[in-house]
Protein backbone atom coordinates (compact mmCIF):
# COMPACT_ATOMS: atom_id res chain seq x y z
CA UNK A 1 0.00 0.00 0.00
CA UNK A 2 1.78 3.60 -1.07
CA UNK A 3 2.38 5.87 1.71
CA UNK A 4 3.00 9.73 1.76
CA UNK A 5 4.31 12.15 4.00
CA UNK A 6 3.02 11.93 7.46
CA UNK A 7 0.48 14.60 8.42
CA UNK A 8 -2.75 14.51 11.52
CA UNK A 9 -5.97 14.02 10.58
CA UNK A 10 -8.00 16.25 11.37
CA UNK A 11 -12.02 16.01 12.32
CA UNK A 12 -14.65 14.00 14.25
CA UNK A 13 -14.28 10.70 14.95
CA UNK A 14 -17.43 8.97 14.55
CA UNK A 15 -19.18 7.93 17.74
CA UNK A 16 -19.83 4.38 17.03
CA UNK A 17 -17.79 3.73 13.64
CA UNK A 18 -13.90 4.05 15.20
CA UNK A 19 -12.78 0.67 16.04
CA UNK A 20 -9.60 1.01 18.05
CA UNK A 21 -7.90 -2.73 16.00
CA UNK A 22 -9.47 -0.70 12.67
CA UNK A 23 -6.91 -0.80 9.74
CA UNK A 24 -7.84 2.34 7.75
CA UNK A 25 -9.44 5.60 8.52
CA UNK A 26 -12.16 6.20 5.87
CA UNK A 27 -12.78 10.58 5.87
CA UNK A 28 -15.88 12.04 5.00
CA UNK A 29 -16.73 16.12 4.36
CA UNK A 30 -20.40 16.48 4.88
CA UNK A 31 -21.79 18.52 1.53
CA UNK A 32 -22.58 21.64 3.32
CA UNK A 33 -19.32 22.35 5.15
CA UNK A 34 -16.97 22.75 1.50
CA UNK A 35 -13.78 22.54 3.06
CA UNK A 36 -14.21 23.08 6.81
CA UNK A 37 -12.12 20.86 8.88
CA UNK A 38 -15.31 21.02 11.27
CA UNK A 39 -17.63 19.03 8.70
CA UNK A 40 -14.71 16.49 8.41
CA UNK A 41 -15.99 12.82 9.93
CA UNK A 42 -13.63 10.33 10.30
CA UNK A 43 -14.32 6.41 10.59
CA UNK A 44 -11.38 4.19 11.84
CA UNK A 45 -12.84 0.84 9.79
CA UNK A 46 -11.47 -2.70 8.50
CA UNK A 47 -9.67 -2.25 5.66
CA UNK A 48 -10.19 -5.66 4.16
CA UNK A 49 -14.15 -5.78 4.84
CA UNK A 50 -14.24 -2.26 2.64
CA UNK A 51 -12.27 -3.94 -0.30
CA UNK A 52 -13.92 -7.65 -0.15
CA UNK A 53 -16.81 -5.95 -1.22
CA UNK A 54 -16.08 -2.26 -2.72
CA UNK A 55 -14.26 -2.25 -6.06
CA UNK A 56 -13.54 1.73 -5.06
CA UNK A 57 -12.38 0.82 -1.81
CA UNK A 58 -10.14 -1.86 -3.44
CA UNK A 59 -8.90 0.05 -5.90
CA UNK A 60 -7.85 3.21 -3.75
CA UNK A 61 -6.91 1.15 -1.02
CA UNK A 62 -3.68 0.24 -3.33
CA UNK A 63 -3.67 3.15 -5.28
CA UNK A 64 -2.45 6.91 -4.79
CA UNK A 65 -5.77 8.43 -2.90
CA UNK A 66 -4.11 6.56 0.17
CA UNK A 67 -1.92 8.62 2.88
CA UNK A 68 -0.09 7.48 5.83
CA UNK A 69 -1.20 9.69 8.49
CA UNK A 70 -0.85 10.34 12.06
CA UNK A 71 -4.21 10.96 14.21
CA UNK A 72 -5.01 14.73 15.28
CA UNK A 73 -1.81 15.98 17.16
CA UNK A 74 -0.79 12.59 18.57
CA UNK A 75 3.05 10.78 18.38
CA UNK A 76 2.85 6.84 17.42
CA UNK A 77 2.15 5.24 14.25
CA UNK A 78 0.75 6.22 11.02
CA UNK A 79 -2.38 4.92 9.59
CA UNK A 80 -3.72 4.61 5.96
CA UNK A 81 -6.38 6.91 5.14
CA UNK A 82 -8.79 7.43 2.59
CA UNK A 83 -10.50 11.10 1.93
CA UNK A 84 -13.62 10.35 -0.34
CA UNK A 85 -13.28 13.26 -2.70
CA UNK A 86 -16.26 15.25 -2.48
CA UNK A 87 -17.33 14.95 -6.12
CA UNK A 88 -18.73 11.80 -5.28
CA UNK A 89 -21.38 13.05 -3.70
CA UNK A 90 -21.39 10.67 -0.60
CA UNK A 91 -23.45 11.70 2.60
CA UNK A 92 -22.66 11.20 5.81
CA UNK A 93 -25.61 9.29 6.72
CA UNK A 94 -25.67 7.45 3.84
CA UNK A 95 -22.16 6.12 4.76
CA UNK A 96 -23.48 5.16 7.83
CA UNK A 97 -26.24 3.36 6.73
CA UNK A 98 -23.82 1.38 4.72
CA UNK A 99 -21.42 0.64 7.55
CA UNK A 100 -24.81 -0.18 9.65
CA UNK A 101 -25.46 -3.25 6.75
CA UNK A 102 -21.72 -4.37 6.63
CA UNK A 103 -20.98 -4.54 10.14
CA UNK A 104 -24.54 -6.16 10.68
CA UNK A 105 -26.05 -3.70 13.24
CA UNK A 106 -29.38 -2.75 11.28
CA UNK A 107 -31.12 -5.41 9.05
CA UNK A 108 -31.49 -4.73 5.25
CA UNK A 109 -34.61 -6.02 3.84
CA UNK A 110 -37.65 -5.07 1.97
CA UNK A 111 -39.32 -3.99 5.27
CA UNK A 112 -36.48 -1.80 6.36
CA UNK A 113 -37.52 1.81 6.49
CA UNK A 114 -36.77 3.61 3.02
CA UNK A 115 -34.66 5.99 3.89
CA UNK A 116 -32.00 3.08 5.14
CA UNK A 117 -32.86 1.45 1.87
CA UNK A 118 -32.31 4.77 -0.28
CA UNK A 119 -29.05 5.68 1.50
CA UNK A 120 -27.53 2.29 0.63
CA UNK A 121 -28.69 2.89 -2.82
CA UNK A 122 -27.07 5.63 -3.65
CA UNK A 123 -23.86 4.78 -1.46
CA UNK A 124 -23.22 1.25 -3.16
CA UNK A 125 -24.24 3.08 -6.47
CA UNK A 126 -21.13 2.30 -9.46
CA UNK A 127 -21.13 6.38 -9.34
CA UNK A 128 -20.56 6.27 -5.61
CA UNK A 129 -18.55 3.47 -3.49
CA UNK A 130 -19.25 0.88 -5.88
CA UNK A 131 -20.41 -1.79 -3.82
CA UNK A 132 -21.96 -4.32 -7.04
CA UNK A 133 -23.45 -6.92 -5.06
CA UNK A 134 -24.86 -4.52 -2.82
CA UNK A 135 -26.39 -2.46 -5.04
CA UNK A 136 -28.63 -5.35 -6.97
CA UNK A 137 -29.61 -6.52 -3.68
CA UNK A 138 -30.89 -3.05 -2.31
CA UNK A 139 -32.06 -2.85 -6.02
CA UNK A 140 -34.68 -5.53 -5.37
CA UNK A 141 -35.53 -4.42 -2.03
CA UNK A 142 -36.54 -0.96 -3.46
CA UNK A 143 -38.63 -3.19 -6.10
CA UNK A 144 -40.58 -4.88 -3.64
CA UNK A 145 -41.37 -1.97 -1.39
CA UNK A 146 -43.25 -0.60 -4.50
CA UNK A 147 -45.71 -2.74 -5.53
CA UNK A 148 -47.64 -2.34 -9.33
CA UNK A 149 -51.02 -2.84 -10.61
CA UNK A 150 -53.26 -3.86 -12.63
CA UNK A 151 -55.12 -3.97 -8.51
CA UNK A 152 -54.75 -1.67 -6.36
CA UNK A 153 -51.65 -1.36 -4.50
CA UNK A 154 -50.02 1.17 -1.25
CA UNK A 155 -46.92 3.36 -1.44
CA UNK A 156 -44.76 4.21 1.05
CA UNK A 157 -44.11 7.84 1.70
CA UNK A 158 -40.77 9.30 -0.46
CA UNK A 159 -42.82 8.84 -3.45
CA UNK A 160 -40.71 11.93 -4.97
CA UNK A 161 -36.79 10.43 -3.76
CA UNK A 162 -38.09 6.93 -4.90
CA UNK A 163 -39.26 8.01 -8.56
CA UNK A 164 -35.94 10.20 -8.57
CA UNK A 165 -33.99 7.04 -7.68
CA UNK A 166 -35.54 4.76 -9.75
CA UNK A 167 -34.71 7.41 -12.85
CA UNK A 168 -30.88 7.16 -11.50
CA UNK A 169 -30.73 3.94 -11.16
CA UNK A 170 -32.54 2.86 -14.05
CA UNK A 171 -34.85 0.89 -12.16
CA UNK A 172 -38.03 0.56 -14.46
CA UNK A 173 -39.70 -2.29 -13.32
CA UNK A 174 -41.80 0.28 -10.22
CA UNK A 175 -42.05 3.76 -12.12
CA UNK A 176 -45.52 3.59 -13.38
CA UNK A 177 -46.92 2.60 -9.89
CA UNK A 178 -44.83 5.43 -8.18
CA UNK A 179 -46.30 8.06 -11.23
CA UNK A 180 -49.64 6.25 -10.52
CA UNK A 181 -49.28 6.89 -6.54
CA UNK A 182 -48.05 10.63 -7.29
CA UNK A 183 -51.16 11.50 -9.25
CA UNK A 184 -53.74 9.40 -6.86
CA UNK A 185 -52.31 10.49 -3.28
CA UNK A 186 -50.35 13.94 -4.01
CA UNK A 187 -50.51 17.19 -4.77
CA UNK A 188 -47.58 16.94 -7.52
CA UNK A 189 -48.39 20.29 -9.04
CA UNK A 190 -45.63 23.58 -7.86
CA UNK A 191 -47.59 25.47 -4.83
CA UNK A 192 -49.29 28.54 -6.42
CA UNK A 193 -47.31 31.15 -4.71
CA UNK A 194 -46.07 34.53 -5.27
CA UNK A 195 -43.30 35.20 -8.01
CA UNK A 196 -40.43 36.24 -5.29
CA UNK A 197 -41.64 32.74 -3.36
CA UNK A 198 -41.18 30.94 -6.44
CA UNK A 199 -37.82 32.59 -7.12
CA UNK A 200 -36.36 31.92 -3.84
CA UNK A 201 -38.05 28.25 -4.13
CA UNK A 202 -36.32 27.35 -7.28
CA UNK A 203 -33.02 29.25 -5.89
CA UNK A 204 -32.87 26.86 -3.48
CA UNK A 205 -33.09 23.87 -5.67
CA UNK A 206 -29.68 22.25 -6.83
CA UNK A 207 -28.86 19.19 -9.26
CA UNK A 208 -27.20 16.76 -6.68
CA UNK A 209 -25.44 13.08 -7.22
CA UNK A 210 -26.72 11.42 -10.12
CA UNK A 211 -29.22 14.15 -11.26
CA UNK A 212 -31.50 13.73 -8.23
CA UNK A 213 -33.21 17.57 -7.90
CA UNK A 214 -33.21 18.76 -4.63
CA UNK A 215 -33.88 21.73 -2.29
CA UNK A 216 -30.57 22.60 -0.66
CA UNK A 217 -32.05 24.05 2.32
CA UNK A 218 -34.53 21.12 3.25
CA UNK A 219 -32.59 18.20 1.38
CA UNK A 220 -35.83 17.05 0.25
CA UNK A 221 -35.94 15.42 -3.34
CA UNK A 222 -38.69 17.66 -5.67
CA UNK A 223 -40.29 16.21 -9.11
CA UNK A 224 -38.47 17.37 -11.96
CA UNK A 225 -40.59 19.94 -14.40
CA UNK A 226 -40.10 16.67 -16.74
CA UNK A 227 -41.96 14.26 -14.08
CA UNK A 228 -44.47 17.35 -13.19
CA UNK A 229 -45.46 17.21 -16.82
CA UNK A 230 -46.19 13.59 -16.95
CA UNK A 231 -48.03 13.39 -13.81
CA UNK A 232 -50.49 16.08 -15.72
CA UNK A 233 -50.72 13.65 -18.56
CA UNK A 234 -51.43 10.89 -16.70
CA UNK A 235 -54.29 12.30 -14.57
CA UNK A 236 -55.55 14.03 -18.26
CA UNK A 237 -55.16 10.25 -19.52
CA UNK A 238 -57.19 8.68 -16.53
CA UNK A 239 -60.01 11.53 -16.00
CA UNK A 240 -60.74 11.48 -19.82
CA UNK A 241 -60.79 7.63 -20.16
CA UNK A 242 -62.42 7.07 -16.77
CA UNK A 243 -64.96 9.28 -16.21
CA UNK A 244 -67.39 8.27 -19.05
CA UNK A 245 -67.12 4.33 -17.33
CA UNK A 246 -67.40 5.83 -13.34
CA UNK A 247 -71.08 7.91 -14.37
CA UNK A 248 -72.61 5.16 -17.00
CA UNK A 249 -74.45 2.50 -15.57
CA UNK A 250 -73.75 -0.67 -16.90
CA UNK A 251 -75.69 -2.53 -19.07
CA UNK A 252 -76.43 -6.64 -18.94
CA UNK A 253 -78.19 -8.98 -21.14
CA UNK A 254 -81.18 -9.03 -18.07
CA UNK A 255 -83.51 -6.20 -18.46
CA UNK A 256 -84.20 -6.66 -14.45
CA UNK A 257 -80.02 -6.37 -13.42
CA UNK A 258 -80.08 -3.35 -16.13
CA UNK A 259 -82.46 -1.77 -13.94
CA UNK A 260 -80.86 -2.64 -10.34
CA UNK A 261 -77.71 -0.53 -11.93
CA UNK A 262 -80.26 2.55 -13.33
CA UNK A 263 -81.93 2.78 -9.34
CA UNK A 264 -78.66 1.63 -7.78
CA UNK A 265 -75.48 3.19 -9.54
CA UNK A 266 -75.77 6.75 -8.38
CA UNK A 267 -76.16 5.99 -4.79
CA UNK A 268 -73.55 3.25 -4.55
CA UNK A 269 -70.97 4.23 -7.25
CA UNK A 270 -71.06 7.77 -8.35
CA UNK A 271 -71.94 9.27 -4.96
CA UNK A 272 -68.90 7.80 -3.32
CA UNK A 273 -66.60 7.93 -5.87
CA UNK A 274 -67.03 12.18 -6.19
CA UNK A 275 -66.82 12.27 -2.33
CA UNK A 276 -63.24 10.74 -2.03
CA UNK A 277 -61.83 11.59 -5.01
CA UNK A 278 -62.49 8.21 -7.37
CA UNK A 279 -62.47 10.07 -10.49
CA UNK A 280 -58.54 10.07 -9.97
CA UNK A 281 -58.37 6.30 -8.71
CA UNK A 282 -59.82 4.00 -11.46
CA UNK A 283 -57.49 1.05 -9.75
CA UNK A 284 -58.91 1.54 -6.16
CA UNK A 285 -62.74 2.71 -7.16
CA UNK A 286 -63.02 0.00 -10.04
CA UNK A 287 -62.20 -2.34 -6.69
CA UNK A 288 -64.32 -1.01 -4.45
CA UNK A 289 -66.92 -1.49 -6.93
CA UNK A 290 -66.44 -5.07 -7.54
CA UNK A 291 -66.48 -5.40 -3.51
CA UNK A 292 -70.03 -4.17 -3.42
CA UNK A 293 -72.53 -6.83 -2.54
CA UNK A 294 -74.38 -6.56 -5.75
CA UNK A 295 -76.43 -9.79 -5.40
CA UNK A 296 -78.14 -7.86 -1.98
CA UNK A 297 -79.29 -5.23 -4.25
CA UNK A 298 -80.56 -7.80 -6.63
CA UNK A 299 -78.67 -9.20 -9.91
CA UNK A 300 -78.42 -12.56 -10.41
CA UNK A 301 -75.72 -14.69 -10.04
CA UNK A 302 -74.78 -15.02 -13.43
CA UNK A 303 -74.69 -10.82 -13.87
CA UNK A 304 -72.20 -10.62 -10.58
CA UNK A 305 -70.00 -12.84 -11.64
CA UNK A 306 -69.71 -11.14 -15.20
CA UNK A 307 -69.80 -7.53 -14.37
CA UNK A 308 -66.65 -8.71 -11.91
CA UNK A 309 -65.12 -9.92 -14.67
CA UNK A 310 -65.47 -6.68 -16.93
CA UNK A 311 -64.24 -4.79 -13.87
CA UNK A 312 -61.08 -6.42 -13.26
CA UNK A 313 -60.54 -6.73 -17.66
CA UNK A 314 -60.68 -2.89 -17.12
CA UNK A 315 -58.28 -2.56 -14.44
CA UNK A 316 -55.68 -3.92 -16.90
CA UNK A 317 -57.11 -1.72 -19.62
CA UNK A 318 -55.98 1.23 -17.24
CA UNK A 319 -52.80 0.44 -16.30
CA UNK A 320 -51.85 -0.79 -19.26
CA UNK A 321 -53.18 2.43 -21.30
CA UNK A 322 -50.62 4.26 -18.69
CA UNK A 323 -47.88 3.66 -20.60
CA UNK A 324 -49.12 6.05 -23.18
CA UNK A 325 -50.45 8.63 -21.12
CA UNK A 326 -47.07 8.78 -19.18
CA UNK A 327 -45.43 9.41 -22.37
Amino acid sequence: MPTSKAIEIRGYRHTKYWFDDGSVVVTIRTLSNGDSEEGTVLFKLHSSLLARHSTYFSRVLDGPATDSRRLDNHAGPCISTVTIPPVLGVRVEDFVSLLEHLYHDTPLSSKAPFTHVASILRVSSPSQLDFSRLHELVRGYLEAMFPSGPLPFTHPNHLEEALALTTAYKIESIRKGIYYSLVTTTDFEADEVGGKEVANRDNNLAVGQDGIIEDSKTRHTVLSPADVERCGKLMAGIVDHFTPILFTPPTTPHMACTDVFADKWMSLVIQSAISDGGVYKPLETLECIKQLDWAAEGLCPACVREKREEWTEEQVVVWQKMDRWLG
